[in-house]
């Protein structure tokens, strides 16, 4: 279980970077941009609420949910790069 929270830990620190760094490049910028921050912004904190139980929980949390929450990290990553790339 740990290498899943240390996986999750470092996804989450790499998302984290991207997004301080979109978030900067969309406000000095582009208009289009700026909604598909807002979504993904949106899904950041859904994700944040949903990896508190998950370090809160980690011995007794199922493998499935790690699982889930990496697959939910990606998409949000993979949409910060192509925000990234609109910049």
């Amino acid at each position: 279980m740990s290498d899943t929270k240390s996986s999750l830990d470092n996804l989450k620190a790499s998302i984290e970077q991207l997004r301080d760094e979109i978030k900067l490049k969309a406000h000095l910028g582009k208009a289009e941009a700026k909604d598909e921050l807002e979504q993904l912004e949106n899904k950041w904190e859904t994700f944040l609420d949903d990896c508190k139980p998950l370090a809160d929980e980690a011995g007794k949390t199922a493998e499935n949910t790690g699982a889930a929450l990496s697959l939910a990290a990606e998409e949000i990553k993979a949409g910060y790069k192509r925000l990234r790339k609109l910049l």
